[in-house]
C-alpha cells in the first residue's frame, strides 16, 4: 500500500489596524490629566472624558472580536472537513487492527500452550506443588522474540532450584521440616526456610535443656525426699531399739527392785519374832544400807512398832 501524504498548504493574510494613531490619542488624553486635581466645577469635563474613553475601548474590544471571527471562519470551514476525512483513518485502522490483534491472540495462545507442554516435560510431578506454572511464569515468554530454547532452559532451571532447595531442608532432618516445606511453597525462598529451622533447633534445644534441669531437679527432690524418709526410718528404728532397751533395762530394774524388796521382806520378817508380846529386850546391830532402803527400814520399823534410834559413831 502506497502512503498518501495530507498536504496543507496556506496563503499569507494581512491585518492592518492604526495603532499609532490610537497609542497616540491615548498618551495624550494621560498627559493631560496626569497630577491634576479635580475640582467641583471640573468634575463634569472628566467624567464625559471617562464615558468617551470608555466607548472607545468597547468600540475597540468589539471590532477586534468581529475581525478574529471573520479571519477564523475560513480556517474552521477547513478544520472541520479536515478533521471528518482524519476520522475516515479508522475504519480501515481498525478493520486491519482487529485481524492483527486476532493473529497476536492465536500466537500468545499457542505460545502459552508450549509453555505448558514445556512445564509438564521439565518439572516432575514431586515438584508441581512447590513450583506450579503460574508461580514462576514470565510475560515475557509470550512474546515473539523469545524462543523456546531459552523458556525450556528458564524453567529446568526453577525446577533444578527447587529441588536442591527441597533436599537441602530434608537434608537438615529437622523436626521443624513440614512447616518448613510450607514456608518454601508460599516464596520459594530458601535463607527465609533456613533461617526458620535455626530459630526452631535453637527453641528445641532450650526447651530440652529446660526438661532436663526440671528432670534433674525432680531426680534431685526425690533422692533428697528418699534420703530424708531413709533417715526418718533409721531414726525410727534407733528410736525403738532405744525405747526397747530402756523398757528392758526398766524392766531389769524392776525386778532387781522386786527381789530386792522381797529379800528386805524377808530379811524383816526374820528379824520379827513370832511371838511378839513379852518383854522388850534392845539390841544393837551395824547394817550397811543405801539411803532408799535405810528409809524404807525406817518406815517398817515405825509400822510394826519398834522402837529404834540411829547411833553416833
Amino acid at each position: 500500500m502506497e502512503l498518501m501524504h495530507a498536504v496543507v498548504t496556506q496563503e499569507s493574510a494581512k491585518i492592518s489596524c492604526n495603532f499609532e494613531q490610537i497609542e497616540t490619542s491615548i498618551k495624550e488624553k494621560l498627559s493631560q490629566y496626569e497630577g491634576i486635581v479635580f475640582e467641583e466645577g471640573s468634575k463634569t469635563y472628566a467624567k464625559k472624558d471617562v464615558a468617551m474613553l470608555r466607548a472607545e475601548k468597547k468600540t475597540f474590544q468589539d471590532n477586534l472580536r468581529e475581525e478574529k471571527r471573520k479571519y477564523m471562519a475560513p480556517w474552521e470551514a477547513f478544520e472541520t472537513r479536515a478533521r471528518a476525512l482524519i476520522n475516515m483513518y479508522d475504519t480501515p485502522i481498525n478493520l486491519i487492527n482487529g485481524q492483527l490483534q486476532a493473529f497476536e491472540e492465536k500466537r500468545i495462545e499457542e505460545k502459552r500452550e508450549l509453555i505448558r507442554k514445556i512445564y509438564s516435560e521439565t518439572v516432575p510431578d514431586s515438584l508441581r506443588d512447590y513450583i506450579p506454572l503460574k508461580s514462576i511464569y514470565s510475560p515475557k515468554w509470550e512474546n515473539a522474540t523469545v524462543k523456546e530454547k531459552a523458556i525450556r532452559q528458564e524453567i529446568t532451571a526453577a525446577a533444578e532450584r527447587v529441588g536442591s532447595d527441597i533436599s537441602t531442608i530434608q537434608e537438615m532432618q529437622s523436626e521443624g521440616e513440614e512447616e518448613a516445606v510450607r514456608i518454601y511453597k508460599k516464596n520459594l525462598n530458601l535463607s527465609e526456610v533456613v533461617a526458620y529451622l535455626s530459630k526452631y533447633e535453637r527453641q528445641k534445644q532450650e526447651i530440652l535443656a529446660k526438661e532436663q534441669e526440671r528432670r534433674r531437679t525432680e531426680e534431685e527432690n526425690r533422692i533428697r525426699m528418699e534420703e530424708r524418709e531413709r533417715l526418718l526410718k533409721e531414726q525410727k528404728i534407733k528410736d525403738d531399739m532405744e525405747a526397747a532397751a530402756r523398757k528392758a533395762e526398766e524392766e531389769k530394774a524392776a525386778a532387781v527392785e522386786e527381789a530386792r524388796q522381797a529379800a528386805e521382806q524377808e530379811v524383816m520378817d526374820r528379824l520379827i519374832p513370832d511371838d511378839f508380846e513379852g518383854k522388850a529386850v534392845l539390841y544393837s546391830y551395824r547394817i550397811h544400807l543405801t539411803p532408799d532402803a535405810k528409809d524404807k527400814l525406817e518406815m517398817f520399823m515405825d509400822s510394826v512398832g519398834i522402837e529404834w534410834e540411829i547411833l553416833e559413831g
